[in-house]
């Protein structure tokens, strides 16, 4: 499929595809003949390399990784004549966690992140492309492989975060950026949330550390 090779000239992949009903259509004014859309985001650090060498990145400015993707969906969308919808955006905000979950096997996980059953937590959505489908109907359908929460008895997601931001029932967001902000050397700023960092699955593709700092740090400006 063209679109999915030129993807991976960023270090993209399509992440599945949904058909929008009739009152998502409506709610958004999406054009009711275009009802196909497919989600596109990373695995693992697969953008990284090309990103962090970008103008976007580099130049200093807010938001990098949303203005990169953001050039990229236009990119594409201009060339397949496609329409980009991002998760960013809003208000109205698109509930690409619903997408997604109709597009792909996902669970949530105790931490909140969405749990894929081969990616783990190590993996995210950039923005989406209306008006695309996949080429065939396999490639349409989630797997019904379970969660691994579902069999993971000793939960380290729930204990390793140092101030016990997660109780598997919520996160607490204030305590969390307020230790951050308090505490510059903690674990944290080195390699990203640690209660994410143990999580058994797929640990090959977790973020190397420069995409952990990066993720934080767009945390904590967001908090300012």
């Amino acid at each position: 499929m063209k679109l999915a090779r030129r993807l991976r000239d960023y270090g993209l992949y399509l992440r599945g595809s949904t058909r929008l009903n009739p009152q998502e259509l409506e709610d958004y004014e999406f054009a009711a003949e275009r009802p196909a859309i497919v989600l596109v985001g990373n695995i693992g650090s697969s953008y990284w390399p090309v990103f962090s060498e970008s103008a976007e990145y580099l130049d200093g400015a807010a938001h990098p990784l949303d203005r990169w993707s953001r050039w990229i969906a236009e990119t594409l969308a201009a060339e397949f004549s496609l329409v980009p919808v991002y998760p960013f955006e809003g208000p109205p905000y698109y509930p690409f966690q619903q997408w997604a979950q109709r597009a792909e096997t996902l669970e949530q996980s105790p931490i909140g992140v969405m749990m894929h059953p081969e990616y783990g937590l190590w993996h995210s959505y950039r923005f989406a492309l209306l008006g695309a489908e996949f080429e065939t109907e396999s490639e349409q359908t989630p797997t019904t492989a379970a969660s691994p929460c579902v069999d993971c008895a000793d939960k380290p997601c729930l204990r390793r975060c140092p101030v016990n931001a997660f109780d598997g029932a919520g996160y607490d967001v204030e305590r969390c950026a307020s230790y951050l902000q308090q505490t510059p050397l903690a674990e944290c700023h080195a390699l990203g949330c640690l209660a994410r960092y143990v999580c058994p699955v797929a640990p090959e593709l977790r973020y190397i550390p420069a995409q952990g700092r990066f993720h934080l740090q767009a945390f904590l400006d967001a908090r300012r």
